[in-house]
């Protein structure tokens, strides 16, 4: 890196701008300059996704890992006694449900366990 930066510190202005604007270009992809600092609720069906780089398995059958960005997200299994399969998936403050009826955007695991059984 500092034998680009000493190379381009001997070129004229305009060579020497378009080299620092291509190296810029290539350190900071369009991609992650759209995603958002914190995923909420309020952004995260409109925010480019970021791209998951590890996954990984728990004892209890969860998922979790980490993103490109550093990003931890999590897909937890929702305990209930109904037998119900369903995911609570979870990244910064963002969260909403995954089950075989759809994803479910609901405040808590209860309202989201009522809309699951709505959708029957």
């Amino acid at each position: 890196m500092n034998t680009i930066i000493n190379g381009i510190k001997g070129l004229s202005g305009v060579v020497a701008g378009f080299f620092v604007g291509m190296l810029l270009a290539i350190l900071v992809s369009p991609a992650a300059a759209n995603i958002p600092a914190v995923y909420t609720n309020d952004n995260i069906w409109t925010s480019t996704h970021d791209t998951p780089v590890t996954i990984n398995l728990d004892a209890e059958g969860n998922f979790y890992g980490e993103t490109e960005t550093g990003k931890v997200y999590r897909q937890t299994n929702i305990e209930n006694s109904l037998g119900i399969r369903l995911h609570k998936f979870s990244i910064d403050e963002a969260f909403w449900y995954v089950s075989d009826r759809g994803i479910i955007e609901a405040p808590s695991n209860v309202v989201a366990l009522s809309i699951y059984l709505t959708l029957g």
